[in-house]
């Protein structure tokens, strides 16, 4: 990363604690990644939690969906985990278009990113193995746009929005609903997120929910599945839970009491 290149308007720069860098967004008031390490904690939730290095050796090409590209390490910890004699399509979506336009530009040197093109809202990159699809704006509107002419199943979902609390749009039934039915019945789902709420939308919508690693201040974080049933465990845990599952009304009403 080029860190003397000027930042995309509204972001400050934070060194986490593994001397890895993510960006604090003023919009959401949150930064993209833990700070107790944004590259270790994409190893762990994302590489490790959806199991990709044994998933890719499964599935050609093996279709990747990370839910926030934020400025990269996703895409770029990938890029340095997986095997270069293998396929893979790494598709993510993102609300900021000067934010890409960011990491197209500190990224002009490199290997691959360098042959980053936009084509309209998308921007894109490809060489014989891997395929890289970045679809900028709403991705409620975007996500469901692009899988209507691109027949695809994701193995792995990296669900790394920001928090429920900043961005609940994107954590919602309605949303797991679309990502199990563009799912392959082998996906793995993986989240820094272990919030209650976030269980039941999951549960409710189909996905068995599984424990997943701690990281940084956080004691678990959450792993989903279409093969096997929610864990006895957390079930029992959300079941005593009085909070609701989120629901784009749900949403809605929060939207609502902000702008009154």
């Amino acid at each position: 990363m080029k860190k003397d290149m000027p930042l995309p308007p509204h972001h400050c720069l934070v060194e986490t604690s593994d001397g890895s860098f993510t960006l604090f967004s003023e919009l959401f008031q949150e930064a993209c990644h833990s700070t107790s390490g944004a590259k270790s904690e994409t190893i762990l939730h994302y590489i490790e939690g959806t199991n990709i290095l044994n998933q890719i050796e499964r599935f050609d090409p093996l279709t990747i969906l990370e839910v926030g590209f934020g400025l990269g390490v996703g895409f770029l910890t990938t890029w340095e985990k997986l095997p270069r004699n293998r396929k893979w399509h790494f598709v993510s979506v993102e609300l900021d278009r000067k934010l890409l336009e960011w990491f197209k530009s500190n990224h002009a040197e490199h290997e691959f990113l360098k042959n980053l093109k936009w084509n309209d809202h998308i921007l894109e990159a490809e060489n014989e193995s891997v395929k890289l699809t970045i679809l900028q704006g709403d991705a409620r509107m975007t996500l469901p746009d692009y899988l209507s002419s691109h027949e695809l199943k994701w193995h792995a979902i990296y669900q790394d929005a920001f928090s429920p609390k900043k961005n609940p749009t994107l954590w919602t039934k309605e949303w797991f609903a679309l990502l199990k039915a563009s799912s392959h019945p082998e996906v793995i789902l993986s989240t820094y997120s272990a919030s209650s709420s976030i269980r039941k939308s999951l549960h409710e919508t189909g996905w068995g929910v599984q424990k997943g690693e701690k990281f940084g201040p956080k004691r678990t974080s959450t792993r989903a599945v279409l093969n096997r049933p929610t864990d006895p465990e957390i079930l029992l845990q959300l079941d005593r839970s009085p909070v609701n599952a989120f629901t784009d009304l749900h949403i809605q009403e929060t939207l609502h009491k902000i702008k009154e």
